[in-house]
């Protein structure tokens, strides 16, 4: 297969191709997943019918011993064991009609209901029996949903309960992504002391389980360095066009093209542009603008890829508000408008990751780019402003055009812009790279960009 060339459609063509391949694997996984369960369904129906056969037969043949003597004993007395049979079948349903009205069942989830991604917890059922009957079959059916409200896990897990007896059964679970998950039990199912009869009961209960964002080690060299003792705004020389200019320089790559100096610039001999430069104030704080629109890929690979950029970003705020400098996290909600949060520590989180909207590939979601705030204009109005950020950093998991622009163009107004971007493990080698070559031109201003890895075991920053 020949190459594609290096350039912006040769790397459209190489992602699309790893897509692809992500799909069929994807494919292949379900069908699996598939096959097995229609075989663990199969086996379990074949289960079902055989213990059904069995039970007539059982039947039939204590029919037949209890009808046998009827038949050739012309007594009274040969009617004991048929009563003692009636009697006994009674005596079962009747057990069974007390042990329904006499379960209790109370629902625990560790010591907390928010737990840190990748965290396992342990589910808890405090089951109770308040009559002197025992119960010597119970049947539980433990459940987890997913980020939609599928049931993603679910284990059945039984257990006798003696007279007046009290017990637990526990079920350990884990959550690999951010947000919200309801999990409990499902099904409660239990039998009398003979076998003969069961029941189901509707004792079907839940708890919710709030993931938030774990700990992140950002490494070395954060690009948020300013320092806590700064006054809270510093007159600094920036390229903007809202304000008396005091001096020029030569034009920089992103510089506006309002604030071209056009008459000195034709008057220079060897035609070179040359950009007014002004006077503004900005503040010595971070803002973190977190954009969850992203290329297309698999579901899971889109959960990691949201689970390491919102983990980054709090991270970020969490670390610049420990050393002193106001931060402030800046995203999309649910609604489509623009929202902040102030994150203290990871848990804070919680609510930031109820509010925003989920990470959506591009074009989809219930309210398009057009239609609802964007990352572009949020960077634009956080660091172009004459009073904005000192610190804008960008995390996202594209390369936007717009979105480096307006990076490039707040780094031009000496102020610090950087990146991290998300970048997805399906993408490796040359494929990576072409990914990821945007960027460069970020160090062209002064920006600085890195690499933010995300799996459902742990989320990393690397430079490069």
């Amino acid at each position: 297969m020949p190459q594609a060339p290096d350039t912006a459609a040769g790397l459209q063509t190489r992602i699309g191709d790893a897509r692809v391949r992500h799909s069929a694997n994807k494919r292949r996984r379900s069908l699996r997943r598939t096959q097995k369960q229609e075989i663990a369904a199969r086996r379990g129906i074949t289960r079902s019918r055989r213990t059904t056969a069995i039970r007539i037969v059982l039947i039939v043949l204590a029919a037949a011993l209890l009808f046998t003597p009827i038949l050739l004993v012309a007594s009274p007395i040969s009617y004991l064991p048929f009563v003692a049979g009636v009697l006994l079948v009674l005596v079962s349903f009747i057990y069974l009609q007390i042990l329904k009205r006499s379960l209790a069942m109370e629902l625990d989830i560790g010591d907390d209901s928010t737990l840190a991604r990748g965290e396992a917890t342990v589910l808890s059922v405090h089951l109770s029996n308040s009559c002197p009957l025992p119960y010597p079959r119970i049947e539980l059916e433990f459940y987890v949903t997913d980020l939609f409200g599928a049931y993603d896990d679910v284990r059945p897990i039984t257990c006798a309960l003696g007279a007046r007896e009290t017990a637990d059964a526990d079920f350990e679970v884990s959550f690999a992504h951010l947000g919200t998950y309801e999990a409990g039990v499902s099904r409660v199912r239990i039998h009398d002391l003979l076998g003969l009869f069961s029941s189901t009961l509707d004792r079907g209960i839940s708890r919710s389980v709030t993931v938030h964002p774990r700990s992140v080690d950002l490494g070395p060299g954060d690009a948020f360095l300013a320092e806590p003792d700064e006054s809270r705004s510093s007159l600094r020389p920036v390229a903007a066009d809202d304000m008396d200019y005091t001096s020029v320089r030569e034009y920089r790559y992103g510089d506006s093209l309002k604030s071209i100096h056009w008459n000195l610039s034709a008057r220079d001999p060897h035609g070179t542009l040359f950009t007014r430069v002004y006077e503004a104030y900005v503040n010595p704080s971070l803002v973190i603008v977190l954009d969850t629109i992203s290329p297309e890929y698999a579901s899971e690979e889109l959960m990691s890829l949201f689970d390491g950029m919102v983990e980054c970003a709090a991270a970020l705020c969490v670390e610049a508000r420990s050393d002193g400098i106001d931060a402030e996290v800046r995203y999309v909600d649910r609604d489509g408008l623009e929202a902040a949060s102030h994150l203290a520590n990871t848990i804070d989180a919680d609510d930031m990751v109820t509010r925003m909207r989920r990470i959506t590939p591009e074009g989809e979601g219930p309210h398009p780019e057009a239609e609802s705030a964007t990352a572009e204009e949020m960077l634009r109005a956080a660091g172009l402003q004459s009073h904005g950020f000192s610190n804008v950093v960008l995390v996202g998991a594209r390369t936007d055009p717009g979105q480096l622009r307006a990076l490039t163009e707040i780094a031009s107004m000496r102020r610090r812009a950087s990146a991290y971007i998300a970048a997805p493990r399906l993408l490796e080698g040359k494929e990576r790279e072409r990914f990821l070559s945007p960027l460069h031109a970020l160090e062209a201003s002064g920006a600085v960009w890195r690499i933010v890895e995300s799996d459902e075991h742990r989320t990393e920053v690397v430079n490069r």
